[in-house]
């Protein structure tokens, strides 16, 4: 997990049904960028949430997530990490978050144009579908084991590798696009 913080998404300062914790908001980013690359940066956020209200502070982390998830998203690499607890965290906060970040995912594609009638390859569709039911699961009575720790990765990898898919597919790169910044 990276070093951002936002205060404005503890319980204590919620107060309206803006993102509830940071793997929500890197979710529904995520599906902001899968459905519009050239979203504006600095204000993205707006286009997602009417009632999350960062803090002065917090815009420039919330433009530093905006820069490295597109980043990321666009790395030959593949080197996009889910904003999830450390590895040594108690696996239901890890499965916790993962849901909270496919109901982020979820949310922004839904909030940035997705329908039923976006044109999906059947992989594409699956991997939606796959995601909206990881989203609903409630993890509390899973047991912490060796077992439940690989298969959390394994899907972790599913729903990163299924994101680029979804990502390349809505936002193919454009060959002819001569106007790469460095």
């Amino acid at each position: 997990m990276s070093q951002l913080y936002f205060p404005s998404l503890s319980p204590d300062n919620q107060t309206g049904d803006g993102p509830a914790s940071l793997a929500e908001l890197q979710g529904a980013l995520c599906g902001l960028l899968c459905m519009d690359a050239l979203a504006d940066r600095k204000n993205w956020y707006v286009q997602l949430f009417d009632d999350f209200s960062p803090a002065e502070e917090e815009k420039q982390d919330l433009t530093h997530l905006f820069d490295d998830t597109i980043q990321s998203l666009n790395s030959l690499d593949f080197d996009f990490q889910m904003e999830l607890p450390d590895d040594n965290a108690p696996i239901v906060s890890r499965l916790s978050a993962m849901a909270d970040w496919c109901q982020g995912l979820v949310y922004g594609l839904g909030t940035s144009g997705m329908t039923n009638e976006t044109e999906l390859s059947d992989d594409c569709q699956e991997y939606v579908t796959d995601v909206i039911k990881i989203s609903q699961v409630n993890f509390d009575n899973v047991e912490d084991t060796e077992e439940e720790r690989a298969n959390f990765e394994e899907l972790v990898e599913y729903i990163r590798m299924g994101l680029f898919l979804l990502y390349g597919e809505l936002q193919p790169a454009d060959p002819t696009d001569e106007a790469i910044e460095h």
